[in-house]
């Protein structure tokens, strides 16, 4: 194929995920953070419109620690849309996501050509912890897509280094401050171009010595200086509570975060670990475990490529753009590694690796492809077939799971089956919809007034889902029927006859139990089962 098909293949790749992100949206549940930025994105805007008079984005729950780039467009979107409130933020999320998979694919066009980015954007789209999550999680992944923007135009930056386009450094801004606008810790993205200038630097010096560095510096500069203002510009922009002190406010809220411990148990291979001791190798554990093998395969392989040319080559072998897009991959799992910060789900915390790891892994497939051309004509059919039975038998695990692919785990644990009780599975309450719509079909031909249910954690991933005659309570002896996640035993805190369970490849993600006759025949036995696990809290949406 021509470089011209692969990128008309690209664009029918993105206008048929959009086709089954527009499909689909509809089906997934809520999660337990989703109501707190359906809030704040809404306040927000309130704030906007009344010119900055209405002070309840200044003082919400902890959110008014973050900006609001992402929540103030759903909210927009939820006025003009025709949906409920939760399903256009899902699709908002998705838009997101795709947006995100658009910066994975320019950047693997970037470092590979356009096969490259047709494999890159094919990559992040049917990874699992990729494509669950942009439904579901109003944070990491807009979060994550605007961190991939950053890292496209700093390998652009990169290229054009010392004197980089006025265009790349708006675009470049404007990334970064959308970044910030979502998540402070968006500062991070800041060493995608530092690590840029950096390495320019060094081989500046290495190539020509140290003379007519000074002007050379001071171009790159100012295109820098571009930027970074223009992304403190976006960020105030999004962010009501910083704008009130621009200058303080944002590090105040970096020293907030750095300062708050959150101390959760976290499953981490069949053991409960602190979210603030956890392993080194936690990170690259969840990530063996969690991407398609043959994506892990291909980003190894080519890591490994990148190794020996520069092993063979030397330094004046090492392209800047490329060195930039495996240090967005190897400086993140390095940092955990020394750090270990606070994280718990599994990575979602670290979502925004995901882009540059699916360019890695394009980069080694279209190695492959290259290489096949030389193969015989049996050999290259033979790979073509392997090629469509591992993608193949993917897809259809991922339809098997649907819409829980953000518990989806690989055959090296044993698919979901295998993680359960060993890692992290639906940690979010998306399970709580099916779990409330099978209830309500379950009572439809049940004679009987209205009745009560207690939920584990967070009501409001149940309530847009059960029947009108089903009230949710927070009193849990009184409680008729209790819907509970399996994370951390929530399912065993209290007893009952177990009704309906929620389970994709035999994990049981969810349950109902019928607790109306302990209340008739034991009400003695309707506390908490004593063995069980302290109850799981609601999440704290800011983290």
């Amino acid at each position: 194929m021509t470089d011209r098909a692969w990128n008309r293949a690209t664009l029918l790749l993105f206008a048929g995920a959009a086709g089954l992100v527009l499909a689909t949206f509809r089906d997934y549940g809520v999660t337990w953070d989703e109501h707190f930025h359906d809030t704040y994105g809404k306040a927000v805007l309130r704030h906007f419109q009344t010119g900055f008079s209405d002070p309840a984005a200044l003082t919400y729950f902890n959110l008014w620690l973050y900006g609001a780039a992402f929540d103030v467009t759903a909210a927009v979107a939820k006025r003009l849309l025709p949906f409920p409130a939760h399903e256009v933020q899902h699709l908002m999320i998705a838009l997101a996501g795709l947006a995100g998979a658009a910066a994975a694919s320019r950047i693997g066009h970037l470092a590979g050509g356009p096969r490259a980015g047709f494999l890159a954007g094919l990559v992040l789209l049917v990874t699992p912890s990729w494509w669950g999550h942009m439904f579901v999680n109003p944070k990491d992944i807009p979060f994550a897509a605007a961190m991939a923007w950053a890292l496209y135009w700093s390998m652009r930056a990169a290229l054009e280094l010392p004197r980089p386009a006025f265009g790349t450094m708006l675009w470049l801004g404007l990334s970064l401050g959308l970044s910030l606008g979502i998540r402070v810790a968006g500062v991070y993205a800041f060493v995608y171009p530092a690590f840029a200038g950096a390495l320019w630097l060094a081989m500046r010096v290495r190539a020509r010595g140290p003379g007519g560095l000074v002007p050379e510096i001071a171009a790159a500069a100012r295109g820098f200086a571009v930027a970074a203002a223009l992304a403190y510009a976006v960020m105030l922009a999004a962010w009501p509570w910083a704008l009130r002190d621009p200058l303080h406010r944002p590090i105040e809220a970096l020293a907030v975060f750095a300062a708050t411990p959150w101390d959760i148990n976290v499953l981490f291979d069949g053991h409960l670990v602190s979210s603030m001791a956890l392993p080194r190798d936690y990170l690259l554990v969840y990530l063996g475990a969690k991407l398609p093998i043959f994506v892990l395969a291909a980003a190894l392989a080519a890591l490994v490529a990148g190794l020996q040319a520069l092993r063979a080559g030397g330094i004046s072998a090492l392209r800047p753009h490329v060195a930039l897009l495996a240090f967005a991959i190897l400086f993140p799992l390095a940092s955990f590694a020394v750090l270990r910060p606070v994280t718990y789900d599994g990575i979602r915390h670290f979502l925004f690796v995901l882009p540059p790891l699916a360019a890695v892994a394009a980069l080694g497939l279209d190695r492959l492809v290259a290489a096949s051309r030389g193969m015989p004509v049996v050999a290259r059919a033979a790979l073509a077939a392997m090629a469509f039975a591992v993608g193949g038998s993917h897809a259809l695990y991922l339809r098997e799971i649907h819409p829980y692919q953000y518990a989806y785990y690989n055959a090296l644990v044993g698919g979901m089956r295998g993680a359960a009780g060993r890692f992290e599975l639906d940690y979010w309450g998306s399970s709580y919809r099916e779990a409330a719509l099978a209830l309500r079909a379950h009572l439809a031909t049940a004679a009987g007034g209205p009745r009560t249910v207690f939920v584990c954690a967070e009501g409001s991933s149940a309530a847009p889902f059960l029947a009108p005659e089903l009230e949710l309570t927070v009193d849990d002896r009184t409680a008729d029927f209790y819907i509970a996640t399996t994370r951390l035993d929530c399912d065993q805190e209290y007893e009952g006859e177990t009704v309906l369970t929620v389970a994709r490849d035999g994990a049981v993600l969810a349950v109902v139990k019928d607790r109306r006759a302990l209340k008739r025949d034991a009400p003695e036995r309707l506390d908490a089962h004593p063995a069980a696990s302290a109850l799981v809290a609601p999440r704290h949406p800011g983290l």
